[in-house]
């Protein structure tokens, strides 16, 4: 049995449905992440579980319990806030020890918590400052301690970093993890941002236009999206639309075989990841299309390129950025192995 059993949800504001049909079974300790962007009912649903928003249709499961209309206070759930909701007139340990004095706990084992929330979020020696003393991250690993002291069954987050810069997010991103395998809480967190998903999590809901797309690891859902959604919305892609026929892929540009067991006839696109495509070098079999850079983003260690077809397709590509990016319009070929794509 599912921890967490979320059944087919529906939730209306008026004649306007924020989420529809929504299901998900979340093991205990997982760490699961909804994705999707603005308008995809990722925040909706996770007011939902809260407790700070009721369901139109559906329910809502914890270890087998029916909790869809049990109140926030009563789910023993905590929270971790985009905009952190720290008491700006408490230091950094009455902030954690808050909730464990709301629920009357004794001075030895709140002050025994508090302690072990500072070491785990690694600001002890910053117990006695207050929120606006402290660094953005400083104050999140605060929120975080809060959230986690009185030991609940459940941790949402809601967008937790996205007030963070780049470095930042990814060092709270790995001790977030970390801080996760060691308790062992199950973990809910919400973001628009695909890398920070895949990164962290241990399963990922992809949402859309208050629908679930797809449930799956991050390995999946970047090799095998089931939908077009997916494959454009998490990671980058190249998209050809076409038709199966004869047991082929057909597009204006190339004809690639498919396994016997291939696709219904029909209308159907094949992704193509950037990383599954070469400049110049091409072997056998592969498709070997000619173009020129477009444009080309530097980041170090490679550069992403976009490459203009005669057509007019512009396909998306990395490169080598050992002696620096290719200059735009500079003529080029790339090539790929069709079998590599992804049909949907």
């Amino acid at each position: 049995m599912a921890f967490i059993d979320i059944r087919t949800i529906d939730k209306f504001y008026g004649s306007f449905q924020a989420l529809s049909e929504v299901s998900l079974s979340i093991p205990k300790g997982a760490f699961v992440t909804l994705l999707g962007p603005s308008g995809s009912g990722k925040t909706t649903l996770l007011k939902i579980l809260a407790g700070f928003e009721g369901v139109s249709a559906g329910q809502i499961l914890l270890d087998g319990r029916d909790i869809t209309a049990l109140k926030p206070e009563a789910r023993n759930f905590g929270l971790v806030f985009q905009g952190y909701a720290l008491f700006p007139h408490m230091s950094v340990f009455d902030n954690i020890a808050y909730p464990l004095k709301v629920r009357r706990k004794g001075r030895g084992e709140i002050a025994a918590r508090v302690e072990a929330m500072l070491d785990l979020v690694q600001l002890r020696p910053f117990a006695r400052r207050k929120p606006q003393e402290l660094s953005g991250g400083q104050q999140q690993r605060v929120a975080l301690a809060r959230a986690l002291v009185f030991q609940p069954d459940l941790l949402l987050l809601d967008e937790p970093m996205s007030a963070l810069d780049k470095k930042l997010r990814v060092d709270l991103q790995d001790q977030l993890r970390d801080i996760h395998q060691r308790l062992g809480t199950t973990f809910i967190n919400v973001t628009h941002d695909q890398e920070e998903a895949m990164h962290m999590s241990d399963r990922i809901a992809v949402m859309n236009l208050g629908r679930i797309e797809q449930y799956d690891m991050a390995h999946t859902l970047y090799r095998r999206p089931a939908s077009r959604f997916v494959a454009d919305f998490v990671g980058k892609s190249n998209i050809f639309a076409g038709t199966v026929e004869g047991g082929a892929f057909a597009t204006e540009e190339f004809r690639m075989a498919l396994p016997a067991d291939g696709a219904r006839p029909g209308a159907a696109e094949l992704v193509i990841r950037p990383e599954d495509i070469r400049l110049g070098a091409a072997v056998a079999g592969d498709v070997v299309l000619a173009g020129s850079v477009a444009a080309s983003t530097y980041s170090g260690d490679r550069a992403l390129y976009s490459i203009a077809l005669p057509g007019g397709r512009v396909m998306l590509t990395y490169g080598s950025a050992r002696d620096g990016a290719l200059e735009p319009g500079a003529p080029v070929q790339i090539a790929f192995d069709a079998r590599d794509g992804i049909l949907i």
